[in-house]
């Protein structure tokens, strides 16, 4: 990833933490992450191992290790959001069952371990070269793979290009993507996936894959 959006990211999650964090404790997660959680303990999780990338404050890696999954891996590109997901896990008595690593996860690839379910929750539109991201990610994934990306849609693409005036203006270096859905699903799909849940708010796909 282009350092200037790492910086970026650090500047963002920066604002960001705090109240999201709040929120989790009070029960609220994004409706979309739910969703996600929900397909992914509806197709069974016990005795599976995870890898979530971009992990934040770890919502995925605590409800699926509470829904019985054995240890998870958590790939988190953001400072503040990495602590804060430490914290709540110490929180939750699940730390010695996360293992974190911070930094890019294309960057760190090759030393990031496999897992029987792999995640990226909203990490597609923070990534510029979503090609490399998605390639070197479905790999790790033993037999799901699982993400929620913005669809590509004209009125989605306007209020993608406004919020990034926004960030520009404030001079953040963080830029939003929206990628070719089409091309999404053909490079998971080439790797050995098949779709076994598919879901769409007015904003996001919510998509998880199953190794056929």
């Amino acid at each position: 990833m282009g350092c200037s959006q790492c910086i970026g990211l650090e500047q963002e999650t920066q604002k960001w933490v705090k109240s999201d964090l709040a929120a989790f404790r009070r029960g609220k997660k994004d409706r979309t992450t739910s969703l996600l959680i929900q397909a992914l303990l509806d197709l069974g999780v016990g005795d599976q191992t995870l890898l979530d990338i971009g992990g934040g404050l770890g919502v995925i890696q605590l409800e699926l290790l509470k829904g019985g999954a054995t240890t998870a891996t958590s790939v988190e590109i953001s400072h503040a959001y990495l602590e804060a997901a430490r914290q709540e896990a110490a929180r939750r008595g699940l730390s010695e069952r996360i293992v974190w690593l911070h930094g890019d996860f294309v960057a760190l690839a090759e030393d990031v371990p496999t897992a029987d379910i792999v995640t990226l929750d909203r990490v597609v539109c923070c990534y510029p070269g979503y090609k490399e991201l998605i390639g070197k990610s479905v790999v790790k994934a033993g037999k799901v793979y699982a993400l929620v990306f913005p669809r590509d849609l004209w009125v989605i693409r306007q209020g993608l290009k406004l919020m990034n005036w926004i960030f520009k203006a404030q001079k953040s270096l963080y830029v939003a993507y929206i990628h070719p859905v089409a091309e999404i699903d053909r490079i998971i799909r080439a790797s050995g996936f098949t779709p076994a849940y598919q879901r769409s708010t007015l904003g996001w796909h919510v998509w998880v894959y199953r190794r056929a």
